[in-house]
């Protein structure tokens, strides 16, 4: 953080010398403020068999649930001018309590009541409403940002504060979701847009001595988004991410058996640096469009090395090498849209163990997702109706929606949507995606939330790769003024890649041996959705 201030220190002399005439000049009459409100509010329901969201084990037979949740998300806007101040706020419940306590906040209760394993609430709340209904603690905050024209550069705008990732055109192929910092664009002629972000991930502030040991993690986005022509957009993008030690989870998932945890990362002496660099792109003409995303990315880590490999105990680098491929079109012919996804992620084989530094880590890394990846094309393999179910919820390193892939192993998806307005008010919709991994998945490895795919000791070579085929059919109805009621039936036949030797609760840390054989996964949801 202190290098950013001198660097916004330096930035604000330069712009003081620039303006010496300006500062002379009268200020303008300040205009009338203006306060709005707009969000969305969201009743959903939701039945569910062998979703594994919590056990982690797709093969444990008997897997359901059926549970019904709100979700309020409103944002206070206050302007003046083209100056604005965005609070954004998120409430989300359960209908009933699911837990030892009725919220995720430790209220005059001790660290210890806090973290024993009765009081989690559902994935994705924060608390569960009971009798009576009385829940404290609840509000979440999402913005709280100051958006301004930055003086004396034309068509320059700086956001600053916790605000919405806005980096890329697709959403959260690199970086989705939210982050305290800063954001700068500057639309330099009609046709070229420059975007510099800054993102705060750990603040060290100062040092071991605040008790705060995980160091200093940021990140720095930088895009050129080029116009040359009406309907065709480029935007080559560069990103940087900096981590000491332990660092978000949201950057680094544990994978084949390699946890982001003081096992391996114990101080901020170990160190990693993250290099993304390629394109977005969209490009629309006529019926058509066409949407690429490539990036390749590289860098590399300390790790603690441990038992078992050479020089165990000790701090060794490890590289990264990784590719990202996501394209994307579509035809649209009146109320008729057909759209289809190729996605591609490398991977490491089952035989390269990621726990050993001489391997280099070959699958990609996104910084950042918000569960986000992938979002609306799909209701298990990505977030869909109901946004807080998805395969492997409390798996990062297994969530589709987090890893961009399938734990170390990579990613290889086709995917087809379909929607059909029959009115203006009702829509038929249809979806279907088929996933493998890039390289065979070692089913003979043990699941955890922490870690991934831990190899197995006795045979870690890789047996499968198909991770199963997923049909969606639904419909949207609008049926009053802000109003729309979706529900959505889901089938996945599951793939053998999907199978372990053995999964853990990720709340109770009960282990479980039925594993091996994936069951297909079935859902139903319905939601009301009330956008104001």
């Amino acid at each position: 953080m202190r290098k950013l201030l001198s660097l916004v220190a330096a930035v604000v002399v330069l712009l003081g010398v620039v303006a010496s005439d300006a500062l002379a000049q009268a200020p303008a009459q300040a205009p009338a403020p203006k306060v709005t409100i707009n969000g969305l509010v969201d009743n959903v329901t939701s039945w569910t068999k062998n979703l594994s969201i919590v056990d982690l084990n797709a093969g444990r037979p008997g897997d359901s649930e059926w549970y019904a949740r709100t979700r309020v998300r409103p944002d206070i806007t206050a302007e003046l001018g083209t100056t604005k101040f965005v609070l954004g706020l998120e409430i989300d419940h359960t209908w009933g309590q699911t837990g030892g306590t009725d919220t995720n906040v430790c209220l005059n209760s001790g660290a210890s009541a806090c973290s024993t394993s009765g009081n989690f609430q559902r994935f994705g709340t924060t608390h569960g409403l009971d009798l009576n209904t009385d829940v404290q603690g609840v509000i979440e905050i999402k913005w709280a940002y100051t958006e301004f024209d930055v003086p004396w550069i034309s068509g320059a705008r700086l956001r600053l504060g916790a605000q919405p990732w806005a980096v890329t055109y697709k959403t959260s192929v690199l970086a989705g979701g939210d982050f305290p910092g800063a954001h700068f664009t500057w639309g330099i002629t009609p046709g070229i847009r420059l975007n510099l972000t800054y993102a705060q991930v750990e603040e060290e502030s100062t040092g071991t001595r605040d008790g705060f040991g995980r160091g200093e993690d940021w990140a720095f986005i930088g895009s050129v988004e080029i116009s040359p022509f009406k309907g065709l957009d480029i935007r080559p993008i560069y990103a940087y991410f900096k981590a000491d030690g332990t660092t978000s989870g949201a950057a680094r998932q544990g994978r084949g058996g390699l946890s982001n945890t003081a096992a391996f990362f114990p101080s901020n002496a170990f160190q990693e640096t993250r290099h993304t660099l390629g394109v977005d792109a969209r490009w629309k003409v006529g019926p058509f469009s066409l949407e690429p995303t490539v990036f390749y990315q590289f860098g590399e880590r300390d790790i603690l090395v441990p038992a078992g490999f050479p020089n165990a105990g000790t701090k060794r680098s490890q590289d990264m090498s990784a590719w990202f491929v996501d394209v994307r079109g579509g035809w649209q012919a009146g109320p008729l849209l057909l759209e289809g996804a190729v996605i591609y992620t490398t991977g490491n084989k089952a035989t390269e163990n990621v726990r050993n530094p001489s391997t280099t880590v070959n699958f990609y890394q996104p910084i950042s997702t918000d569960t986000s990846y992938y979002t609306g094309w799909a209701e298990v393999w990505a977030l869909g109706i109901d946004y807080f179910n998805i395969l492997y919820a409390q798996a990062a390193g297994l969530n589709p929606g987090v890893a961009i892939g399938y734990d170390k192993y990579g990613l290889f998806r086709l995917g087809a949507r379909a929607s059909y307005a029959l009115t203006p008010a009702f829509t038929l919709r249809a979806a279907v995606n088929a996933n493998w991994t890039a390289e065979k998945v070692d089913t003979d490895g043990a699941i955890t939330a922490a870690a991934g795919i831990t190899p197995s000791a006795t045979s870690p070579g890789g047996n499968e790769r198909y991770l199963g085929t997923e049909v969606n059919l639904g419909f949207t109805y609008r049926f009053a003024p802000g109003i729309a009621f979706d529900m959505v039936g889901s089938y996945m036949f599951a793939g053998d890649a999907l199978g372990a030797a053995a999964a853990t609760n990720s709340n109770t840390g009960v282990v479980s041996t039925t594993a091996k054989d994936p069951k297909d996964i079935q859902a139903i949801t319905a939601r009301v959705r009330y956008t104001f």
